[in-house]
């Protein structure tokens, strides 16, 4: 794997956090910061994605009316016997 090599200045309270960690799991230091990036990275993926699935879900919101009035009409629903 070809790898490009990263200064990264951590305040010295993260890097004794993140030497605690390495040291607890027997792993180095850089092993233990590497895993730490990649699960932030992979999480920012995740996040992006999301947003832009409620980005589509929500195209077209607030644009004429719509067929479903449950929401404007909730109470109805729930505290009326009758029909509308």
């Amino acid at each position: 794997m070809n790898a490009i090599a990263v200064e990264l200045k951590l305040l010295p309270q993260q890097y004794e956090q993140l030497a605690t960690v390495a040291r607890a799991r027997q792993l180095p230091v850089e092993e233990v910061a590497q895993a730490a990036v990649a699960e932030w990275l992979d999480r920012q993926v995740r996040l992006e994605r999301a947003r832009t699935l409620m980005r589509k879900l929500g195209q077209g919101l607030g644009e004429g009316r719509s067929s479903h009035d449950v929401a404007r009409d909730h109470d109805m629903y729930l505290y009326s016997r009758g029909s509308r």
